[in-house]
């Protein structure tokens, strides 16, 4: 299945951000130039069908159309919020591990990932650095798939 940016947009557009950068979206300009695809305030964990009538789906949606695009963007940005605030922590670290499990499914080997204030405001950033590690950023290799 191809699929072109207008459709990546509105795929993956329902319940979170999307950002596809870049001056063109061909092969051309992938030999010359470079584009990065963001996904931002997922919110893992909150389920409301007001605000997002596929809570669970759309974050796995956002990721399978990013393996899907023809051109392979050359990073992934994943800003905050990954997950979406919890005062419980044993919770809070199932969503992120959740979370975490999804976004290593991405076939792009470069994923830049920024928590939010739902990701790390409760507890200075303690449980997102067990989940995605104590950098901020993670390139070339994927989040670590075990929490300590």
């Amino acid at each position: 299945m191809d699929i072109n940016r207008r459709d990546f947009i509105k795929l993956v557009g329902l319940g979170s951000a999307v950002f596809v950068l870049g001056t063109e979206f061909s092969s051309e300009a992938a030999e010359k130039e470079f584009y990065f695809v963001q996904l931002s305030d997922t919110h893992w964990g909150f389920n409301d069908a007001k605000f997002n009538p596929d809570s669970t789906g759309t974050l796995k949606k956002a990721i399978a159309a990013v393996n899907k695009l023809e051109i392979q963007p050359d990073f992934v940005v994943i800003t905050g919020d990954i997950t979406h605030t919890n005062d419980d922590p044993k919770e809070r670290r199932k969503w992120l591990g959740e979370a975490r499990d999804i976004i290593n499914g991405l076939k792009v080997k470069d994923v830049k990932i920024l928590p939010g204030e739902h990701d790390a405001a409760l507890d200075n950033g303690e449980a997102y650095k067990e989940y995605f590690g104590k950098h901020i950023s993670h390139s070339t290799t994927k989040a670590s798939t075990s929490s300590s």
